[in-house]
């Protein structure tokens, strides 16, 4: 699939995967607090990534079924969930 044709309503966080913004690379090995603070980092430096979270959680608000998946799909649902919100509130 190309980077310019995707599915906005799929999205995966399985290091390696270089077709999705939310995948850390391969040899990535950190927890849930680290893939928060890499997600944190990619949305400061990668306006993919801030438009495809910013689809992601108004799809969300829409009703739409996102399909999450890979080990840090807890994360990413957290962060699409908690966008857009003061900072307090979020993670």
């Amino acid at each position: 699939m190309s980077r310019y044709c995707f599915d906005a309503y799929s999205l995966d966080t399985t290091p390696g995967n270089q077709l999705s913004p939310f995948s850390p690379s391969l040899d990535w090995d950190g927890d849930d607090n680290a893939y928060l603070r890499w997600l944190r980092e990619r949305f400061r430096s990668s306006p993919e990534v801030r438009q495809r979270l910013g689809i992601a959680a108004r799809a969300k608000g829409h009703d739409q079924k996102l399909d999450l998946s890979g080990p840090f799909s807890h994360v990413l649902r957290l962060a699409i969930d908690n966008y857009g919100k003061p900072k307090q509130e979020n993670l």
